[in-house]
């Protein structure tokens, strides 16, 4: 079975209502980064923190999957599809797709604010919380870790944090890919952040490439889909299936 690895960022679920970062009416309109997604507004202000990620986790829990995630969810009918994606959303589980890995954390997750005593290495990238758990409601002022007291905070990555991917894992996807005539698509990401856009260079050399954007940049080689991913990703899924 071919793979087709799929790396989705904001444009992927804007469509299903989930505002984009730096579009007008974007998440951060409102807010500085510095002070809602950076450890040092943490360590300043966490009610503040955990009111504009409460925002976040009540958006998230009013949309549904869109075209785009479940044309996704399609495609694994007759391949492996690889799902990396920098949105914190569950849109793309709730669409059906089964392998996905969160760059950037989940908004359905919470975890202990502290990253040693109560946390176990995983693999040599990040730290975990042993008590990283699903929960219904957004994390308050209060909720405590079980281990050690400290207070809970959203399971999501934030800027000066590392990312929660290990790229040797991306060399090991490229590989498969080429050499399997897979496919790579690119789809809802302005690809100008760093670490996540170095992705896009390391599959350029997969012969079966795509990027879905509605003002796409050209790069060499790759096939431009230009429209929304509603749009786009549906029938780039269908002739992919056609083809299979």
């Amino acid at each position: 079975m071919k793979t087709i690895v799929v790396f989705s960022g904001a444009g992927l679920s804007a469509e299903s209502g989930i505002p984009t970062f730096r579009d007008s009416n974007g998440l951060w309109e409102n807010y500085k980064v510095e002070d809602v997604a950076h450890p040092s507004g943490w360590a300043k202000n966490k009610e503040l923190v955990l009111e504009f990620y409460r925002q976040r986790f009540e958006g998230v829990k009013k949309c549904e999957p869109n075209a785009a995630h479940k044309a996704i969810a399609k495609l694994q009918d007759k391949f492996n599809v690889v799902n990396i994606t920098q949105n914190i959303d569950d849109l793309l589980e709730r669409a059906g797709c089964v392998l996905i890995r969160h760059m950037h954390g989940s908004i359905n997750l919470r975890k202990c604010e502290w990253h040693k005593s109560c946390c176990m290495l995983d693999g040599d990238t990040k730290y975990t919380c042993l008590f990283a758990e699903e929960h219904k409601e957004a994390v308050k002022l209060g909720d405590k870790c079980m281990m050690c007291g400290g207070q809970m905070r959203p399971d999501v990555v934030w800027f000066d944090e590392p990312v929660l991917f290990d790229f040797e894992t991306v060399r090991e996807l490229v590989k498969e890919v080429k050499y399997n005539d897979g496919v790579f698509i690119c789809v809802g990401t302005s690809a100008q952040v760093h670490p996540a856009a170095a992705l896009i260079p390391l599959f350029a050399q997969v012969k079966n490439k795509y990027i879905i954007d509605p003002n796409p940049k050209r790069i060499a080689d790759y096939t431009l889909l230009t429209g929304k991913a509603g749009e786009e990703l549906p029938k780039l899924a269908e002739k992919l299936l056609k083809g299979a």
